[in-house]
């Protein structure tokens, strides 16, 4: 695996608040979905909110130049966001959920040093 570029303050804290935003998103989901849907509550939601714990830990580490933990904690987190929207029932609204996966997608962008799309 290559070395991740060095980000400017900029971008890093770009990349933050894309992840801030996603957790928010979750945040919303879980607050005023998940108690209102009760298919949602047969899904648990702990694998998906210790990778959100474990990238939260990672940013004081980013801050301070080493934004590599964050990074793979966001990919982790995205990888288990993934896998909880596929085990939702259908009913499940998911409008939260995708604004969570497209934020954590521009942090990852933004953290790899690319555009996000």
């Amino acid at each position: 695996m290559s070395e991740q570029p060095r980000l400017s303050v900029e971008l890093l804290a770009d990349a933050i608040a894309a992840f801030d935003a996603g957790n928010h998103a979750w945040g919303r989901y879980r607050h005023f979905v998940l108690g209102a849907t009760p298919a949602a509550l047969a899904v648990s939601t702990a694998p998906l909110r210790e990778a959100l714990s474990e990238a939260a830990i990672c940013v004081p580490d980013a801050q301070t130049g080493d934004s590599a933990a964050l990074l793979a904690a966001i990919r982790a987190a995205c990888d288990r966001l993934d896998a909880y929207r596929a085990a939702l029932p259908a009913e499940v609204p998911r409008t939260e959920l995708d604004a969570a996966a497209e934020d954590f997608a521009e942090a990852i962008a933004l953290l790899e040093g690319r555009q996000p799309a």
